[in-house]
């Protein structure tokens, strides 16, 4: 018995050594854990505010000959660097950026080592430590402050409560609603003599009766009459020294030069075209010409301004005319 009892002893006393040392054995993991920085290739991105984010590591290797930091949109692609550490070799080192577009960037560090090895970390973004309030305690709450129901009180019925149905005898619908709206109509009419009273603008006058007028008609005389499909109407205009309607035949074209087109295509051959001087002095004459339309280049005529031209077919004269060439 005395045995067993020792060995009880000695658990118990262990037990309380263990329950004892054990706090100190963890809480400085814990405190370290709380407070370290990320070691390399890790590193921390943080956002503290202000469009600041601060991006800091500690450095464990034993030689470092360059570290960069370097900022994208993509996590992936398009990095562009923003700073180079002048002392990359610190044990602790960080920057503070302030030029970053939006809180959403991605960061990655570039890192040479000895020998010209080199590395780049994973991309990060930045995050922000929300601290919650834990908002202060007035008191614990006991069973005593929970508030009970009384046992007397009884449970309501949760099932829906019977109504008795009220029946309406229904209205005469339709008579009723005439004799209000003939109600209303009458007093409208009512109003409206009151407010408006008898002005110029408001009293009727007879419109009197309109009269037809009756056409004017003009005998024309001097009109030559035949067989309307074979004569057209003739049709007489006041002579205008000045006006000029253009040849539908041979007429300048906008971009300074001659058109011509033939009236029948048939009949090529046997059309030919002379050109004057005002002075009606011959230029030259188109025989054989090469197209049913086809352009006269003004380079052909001395000078620019008027000129006439006639349009045979055989000997036949067919049109005779003038244009206007700008030089």
């Amino acid at each position: 018995m005395s045995i067993i009892f020792a060995i009880e002893s000695i658990m118990t006393a262990i037990r309380q050594l263990i329950v004892f040392l054990l706090p100190t054995w963890l809480l400085p993991g814990l405190f370290l854990n709380m407070n370290a920085q990320d070691t390399l290739p890790q590193f921390s991105v943080k956002d503290i505010g202000g469009n600041r984010y601060v991006i800091s590591w500690v450095n464990n290797y034993t030689y470092t000959a360059q570290i960069t930091i370097q900022r994208s949109f993509d996590s992936i692609r398009g990095y562009k660097s923003i700073l180079t550490v002048p002392d990359p070799t610190a044990k602790q080192n960080g920057y503070a950026d302030a030029k970053a577009i939006n809180d959403h960037m991605f960061y990655r560090l570039y890192i040479q080592l000895e020998n010209g090895r080199y590395l780049f970390t994973a991309a990060k973004q930045p995050t922000r430590e929300v601290i919650v309030p834990v908002p202060p305690t007035t008191g614990t709450l006991t069973q005593a402050s929970i508030p009970t129901k009384p046992k007397d009180e009884k449970i309501l019925s949760t099932t829906q409560p019977v109504t008795t149905p009220v029946t309406k005898t229904p209205e005469p619908v339709a008579q009723n609603t005439l004799q209000k709206n003939e109600d209303k109509t009458n007093e409208i009419k009512k109003n409206t003599e009151e407010l408006v009273p008898d002005t110029p603008s408001t009293t009727s006058y007879s419109i009197p009766a309109i009269k037809r007028a009756e056409p004017v008609v003009y005998r024309l005389q001097n009109i030559r009459l035949g067989d309307s499909a074979k004569t057209p109407t003739a049709v007489f205009t006041k002579d205008d020294p000045n006006a000029y309607a253009p040849s539908l035949f041979v007429f300048t074209h906008p971009d300074g030069n001659i058109r011509v087109q033939v009236p029948n295509r048939a009949r090529l051959s046997r059309y030919r075209i002379k050109f004057f001087e005002p002075d009606k002095r011959l230029l030259f004459e188109l025989k054989n010409l090469p197209a049913p339309e086809f352009q006269v280049d003004k380079t052909n005529f001395l000078h620019g301004g008027w000129f006439l031209f006639e349009l045979y077919e055989d000997n036949r004269l067919l049109e005779k005319h003038k244009l206007y060439l700008d030089r």
